[in-house]
C-alpha cells in the first residue's frame, strides 16, 4: 500500500513538473536542451551581510560588484561554469578588490576545478568556506540547480529525483535531489505553472548554517524558452539579500567550450581541507602572538588566559584554543576580546561559544553575537553541538575597561576615528607598552583609507605605543606601523590622483584625512 501510494505521489510530482516544462517552452524542448549561456551583471552582500560599518540590521549594506557575468550550461556533459569579476563597492584597503578580480569556477561532472587569471587551471575540493564565500562540488551543482530550466532538465533527464509534495499557499513545493549532498526545495506556482524559487542549504563559519532562497522574476521569452531576467537571492539571516543578479540576456543550444576539465586537473587527487598552520611568536614575557591565517594575541593572567581575536573560521579559532591551552600549566582559555563583529574577525567565534569563554566587545555587538550563536544547525556538523550553553556571558565594552591582576593589566578602548568600523575596540597593555590592533592600522598593506586612526587613538587616550600585534600582519613596533601607513597613504594618494585625472571617483575618494604626517 505505502508503495503504491509513494507511485501515485511521485506521478502526481512529474505531472506538475511537466505542467511547468510546458509553461517554458515544452516538455521536449527543456529536456532535450543541450546549453544555455546567461550574460548580465550581480552585486553580492560583502560577508553575507557581516562587514558593514556597524551590526545594526539598519547599516547600509556593503556590495561587491560582478560584472562581465556569465554562466553556462553544457546539459549533455552536466557542465556547469561561473564567470564574473569582482570589485568592491565600498572603500577597499587591498588591491585585489578593486581590480575587478576574475573568477572562473567550472564543474565538469563530479570534477570542480578553477581556471586562474594566470592560465592554471586547479583542482577544488568537495566543500570549502571562509567568511566571505563557500564553494566547491556540492555548492557549485546546488547553484547549477538554481535555474528554473536547468533543474526541470536535471528531472526530465532522471540526473534529479522529486519527492515530498506538499503545499505553500498558491505554491507547489517539491524536493528535488541529486544524491546525498545535493538536495533543494523547488517552488512551482499552482496558477500559471511557473517555477517561483529554488531553496537549498549549506554551512558558514559565523552563522553555523544558512538557507539560500533564489526567487525567479520577469520571465521573457528566448528562442521560445521562458525565462527570467532577475535572480534574487535571500539569506536566512536578517533576511539579507545575498545576490542580486540582472540578466542582459541568454543564448541557447551554441556550443560550449572550456567547461573539460584538463588531464591534469583529473588526475589531481581531490583537494581536503587543510589542517590549521599555526606559528607561535613570544611577544614579551605572558604575551604571546599565534598566527595562522590571521593573529590573535594570548595573555597570561594570575588564573588564565585572554585572547584577542580568533579569526577567519572555527577550525582555526579550536587549533588557537587548544595551543595556548598548553603555554602555561593549570592555566587555560577563559576570555575572548573580540575587536568588531566583521565576520572575519569573527570566523572562530562559535569556536568560543562552544569552549564556554566570556566574551568581551563593544556593546553594541552584543545583539548580533547572541543571534549568531544561537542559530542552529539541523543539516550540518558544528562546533556548537546539543549540549553547548549557547548563551555565552557577556561582558559590554563602552569607552573603556580595564582587566587587571597581579599578573597582567589590559585597557580595552571604543576605537575612535575609523570609517571602516564604529563599534569596535582595541586593547592595549600600559606596562608592555603593546597596542592590539585589529584593523585600525593594519587591515591591508596596499592602501590607508583611514590614515589617521592609529595615531589618533593614541593621542585621544594619551597612551604609549612600542610594539603592536596584529590580526593580518605580523608583530610590529610602533615605528614600523608609522612606516606602514605612510606606505599605504602614499600609494592610495597616487591611485587617488590618477583617478581623479579620469574623472574616474571610487568610494572613499578623496581620502579623508585627520592628520598630516606622523613619521
Amino acid at each position: 500500500m505505502e508503495v503504491s501510494q509513494k507511485m501515485k505521489e511521485n506521478v502526481g510530482i512529474m505531472e506538475i513538473i511537466e505542467q511547468a516544462a510546458e509553461a517554458l517552452g515544452g516538455v521536449e524542448r527543456i529536456r532535450n536542451l543541450r546549453t544555455l549561456k546567461l550574460y548580465g551583471y550581480a552585486q553580492y552582500a560583502y560577508m553575507w551581510g557581516g562587514g558593514n560599518i556597524t551590526a545594526s540590521p539598519d547599516a547600509p549594506q556593503k556590495l561587491i560588484a560582478a560584472n562581465d557575468l556569465q554562466r553556462i550550461w553544457d546539459f549533455n556533459h552536466d557542465g556547469f561554469q561561473m564567470k564574473e569579476r569582482w570589485n568592491m563597492l565600498f572603500p577597499f584597503a587591498a588591491k585585489f578588490g578593486h581590480a575587478f578580480f576574475p573568477r572562473n569556477q567550472i564543474l565538469d561532472g563530479a570534477i570542480a576545478y578553477n581556471n586562474l587569471p594566470d592560465g592554471k587551471a586547479i583542482r577544488v575540493g568537495e566543500f570549502n568556506q571562509d567568511p566571505i564565500t563557500v564553494d566547491g562540488r556540492r555548492i557549485r551543482k546546488l547553484w547549477s540547480l538554481t535555474n528554473p530550466v536547468s533543474v526541470l532538465n536535471a528531472i526530465l533527464n532522471n540526473k534529479a529525483q522529486v519527492s515530498n509534495l506538499r503545499t505553500e499557499k498558491e505554491l507547489d513545493l517539491i524536493d528535488v535531489t541529486v544524491d546525498s549532498n545535493v538536495t533543494l526545495v523547488l517552488a512551482i506556482h499552482k496558477d500559471s505553472k511557473v517555477p517561483q524559487y529554488v531553496q537549498w542549504y549549506t554551512a558558514q563559519t559565523n552563522l553555523g548554517e544558512i538557507a539560500f532562497t533564489t526567487t525567479f522574476t520577469g520571465y521573457m521569452p528566448f528562442e521560445g524558452i521562458q525565462l527570467p531576467m532577475g535572480y534574487n537571492t535571500k539569506m536566512d539571516f536578517r533576511e539579507t539579500v545575498y545576490l542580486k543578479m540582472y540578466v542582459d540576456g541568454y543564448k541557447i543550444d551554441e556550443k560550449v567550450e572550456g567547461i573539460k576539465a584538463p588531464i591534469e586537473v583529473v588526475e589531481a587527487k581531490e583537494p581536503q581541507v587543510a589542517e590549521p598552520s599555526l606559528e607561535l611568536q613570544v611577544v614579551e614575557e605572558g604575551v604571546w602572538h599565534i598566527a595562522g591565517v590571521g593573529g590573535t594575541t594570548v595573555i597570561e593572567f594570575e588564573d588564565h588566559l585572554a585572547v584577542f581575536e580568533l579569526y577567519w573560521s572555527q577550525a582555526e579559532a579550536v587549533a588557537i584554543i587548544e595551543m595556548a591551552n598548553k603555554l602555561v600549566p593549570n592555566k587555560k582559555v577563559t576570555k575572548l576580546i573580540i575587536s568588531h563583529y566583521h565576520f572575519d574577525h569573527t570566523g572562530g567565534f562559535r569556536a568560543a561559544v562552544a569552549a564556554g569563554l566570556t566574551v568581551y566587545s563593544n556593546r553594541a555587538n552584543e545583539a548580533v553575537l547572541r543571534e549568531m550563536a544561537e542559530r542552529p544547525t539541523p543539516h550540518f556538523e558544528d562546533v556548537i553541538g546539543p549540549e553547548t550553553n549557547r548563551n555565552f556571558e557577556f561582558v559590554p565594552v563602552d569607552e573603556h575597561l580595564r582587566l587587571s591582576d597581579s599578573k597582567a593589566t589590559v585597557d580595552l578602548y571604543r576605537v575612535v576615528s575609523n570609517n571602516h568600523m564604529a563599534d569596535a575596540l582595541f586593547a592595549h597593555m600600559p606596562e608592555q607598552k603593546i597596542f592590539m590592533d585589529s584593523d585600525v592600522a593594519t587591515a591591508a598593506y596596499d592602501w590607508q583609507l583611514w590614515p589617521g586612526s592609529y595615531m589618533d587613538n593614541i593621542s585621544h587616550y594619551g597612551i604609549e605605543v612600542e610594539k603592536v600585534t596584529t590580526v593580518h600582519e605580523r608583530v610590529k613596533t610602533h615605528q614600523e606601523i608609522l612606516e606602514y601607513i605612510e606606505g599605504g597613504l602614499q600609494r592610495v594618494l597616487q591611485r587617488e590622483s590618477e583617478h581623479k585625472s579620469k574623472n574616474d571617483y571610487h568610494p572613499g575618494y578623496p581620502i579623508f584625512q585627520t592628520r598630516i604626517s606622523d613619521k
